[in-house]
């Protein structure tokens, strides 16, 4: 913690005491273990970490194969905001003077036949990487039955840059009002 500090606050010469940190998959039990009520939180496709007095984001898709909506959607807190894409907040985002804030607990969720996979939130080169390394190895692993986390769906979708494009700025907004 020292370190993180001297170097935040010397070297970067940030002085805010705030920290944040995001999460995806099974990173957001990292996300509910780290820190305490000051940090801000953001999961996405995985659980929502509930930390009293934390405020915290959860993106999920409903056409996640891994951590699916319809799996987590009796589990998200009852005082967590549901929004959907369409929810002025969310989709207003590109808009100039669009000051509202986000609620403190918030589950955001993207749905339709476009809806991002658990890939699709990845970074777009790690993704292409993947595909050049493990898509000789995706039929023998449906055969055996391995779970391969949408990777399938991925290879056919190649869609992490337009949904990086859609959740970059919902997580920066929700960082930008609680930071």
């Amino acid at each position: 913690k020292a370190v993180i500090d001297k170097l935040v606050n010397e070297e970067l010469n940030v002085q805010s005491k705030r920290r944040g940190i995001i999460g995806h998959s099974l990173g957001c039990g990292t996300v509910a273990n780290t820190g305490d009520s000051s940090w801000v939180r953001v999961c996405i496709a995985g659980f929502a970490a509930d930390i009293e007095g934390s405020p915290t984001m959860l993106i999920s898709s409903t056409n996640d194969g891994a951590v699916p909506y319809e799996r987590i959607k009796d589990r998200i807190p009852k005082d967590f905001q549901k929004l959907g894409y369409d929810s002025p907040l969310v989709s207003n985002l590109s808009l100039v003077g669009n000051d509202e804030s986000f609620p403190q607990k918030v589950a955001v969720f993207l749905d339709g036949d476009d809806a991002p996979n658990h890939i699709s939130f990845l970074c777009d080169g790690v993704n292409k990487a993947m595909i050049n390394l493990l898509s000789p190895l995706l039929p023998i692993a449906q055969v055996l039955g391995i779970p391969v986390l949408d990777f399938d769906k991925y290879k056919i979708s190649q869609d992490s840059e337009s949904v990086a494009k859609t959740v970059k700025p919902i997580v920066k907004k929700f960082l930008k009002d609680n930071l």
